[in-house]
């Protein structure tokens, strides 16, 4: 169970019941591969999207505990499932600091193994106690969701290596990769819970911008934290042919110096060596890419604290903000 929530007693037991749900789901069924995916469940993730569908699972009346800790926990099984098919895609050998499933078992394995996890998803959301065409409701939202990674997963490889300088295309990809999951996430819980119209858009309003602030600031991660911080290399993202939002207004500042570093250090097969990806890092916070895209971030969460500040007061709503603030100065 990770650390992150230690300050906050009461969602960490409830969390602490989620991860129970996780493994007895995973733990509990006959697929060969269970005991590796379990593995990749427990591989210390902040548990932020079933965190987040608790919280907004507060703001109604309704709430039924064991069903939104089912949905929480469906939530991050999506989570889980889309990381491995993530990994597969970039040939990725770590996931956290540790072996990638993709790296343990191979690309095959991998793919059934996240298809499965797909599938215990959807039926923690079709089971349970819930309101009458909840559930119908919620596995809806799943699908539409994983079409949205699915489809932002896809215009983000067909980009790949091409670092392009569009701000518009990136910010639509990190939409649909994790935007709209967090968004789901605290607009499910409210809407399980019977909360009201409006309290239910603020937050699901409130959880895009929070999305989209997050994945800038994982972003800017890859340029500036500590390889023992972040558990991956400074400038992997780059070394992986990834456009992210630091260097996109690098190149927007020096277009030709950034494709000279980018293009010395390019291998066969278009894959980027680890020196020329830092060197590109380096140079990328220098010409002030980092700066901006944190000023993009910092945006971002003072729009999600000003639909927040919509909401009833509570201390659901405290937690909200200082989670919003939290992830904004996040060094991992």
């Amino acid at each position: 169970m990770t650390d992150f929530w230690n300050g906050s007693p009461a969602l960490r037991q409830r969390l602490e019941r989620v991860v129970a749900v996780i493994d007895s789901t995973i733990g509990s069924s006959d697929f060969p591969l269970r005991e590796t995916a379990a593995l990749s469940a427990e591989a210390g993730g902040k548990l932020l999207r079933p965190a987040l569908l608790i919280l907004g699972s507060s703001f109604g009346p309704g709430a039924n505990a064991e069903r939104i800790e089912r949905l929480a926990a469906a939530m991050e099984i999506l989570h889980i499932a889309t990381l491995v098919h993530d990994d597969i895609i970039d040939e990725a050998p770590l996931r956290r600091g540790k072996p990638s499933l993709y790296a343990t078992v191979g690309v095959k394995k991998a793919v059934l193994a996240g298809d499965w996890l797909f599938s215990r998803c959807f039926l923690l959301a079709s089971e349970g106690p819930a309101p009458e065409g909840a559930a119908p409701e919620d596995s809806k939202g799943l699908a539409r969701l994983i079409g949205a990674v699915c489809s932002a997963e896809i215009s983000q490889d067909l980009e790949k290596y091409r670092y392009s300088a569009s701000v518009r295309r990136y910010l639509r990809t990190i939409a649909g990769k994790t935007a709209a999951l967090f968004s789901l996430a605290l607009h499910a819980g409210a809407t399980e819970a019977k909360a009201e119209t409006g309290v239910t858009q603020a937050l699901r309003r409130a959880g895009y911008d929070m999305g989209m602030a997050f994945q800038v600031i994982d972003d800017i991660l890859d340029f500036e934290s500590a390889e023992d911080v972040l558990r991956k290399p400074v400038g992997k993202d780059i070394a992986e042919g990834l456009c992210t939002l630091p260097l996109i207004y690098a190149l927007q500042a020096d277009r030709k110096g950034m494709d000279a570093i980018l293009s010395r250090g390019m291998r066969p097969g278009k894959a980027v060596t680890p020196r020329a990806a830092v060197a590109a890092a380096r140079r990328a916070s220098e010409l002030g890419g980092v700066e901006r895209a944190r000023a993009d971030a910092r945006r971002f969460t003072q729009r999600a604290l000003a639909e927040i500040e919509r909401l009833p007061a509570s201390g659901s709503r405290d937690e909200l903000m200082s989670l919003a603030e939290r992830l904004l100065h996040r060094a991992y």
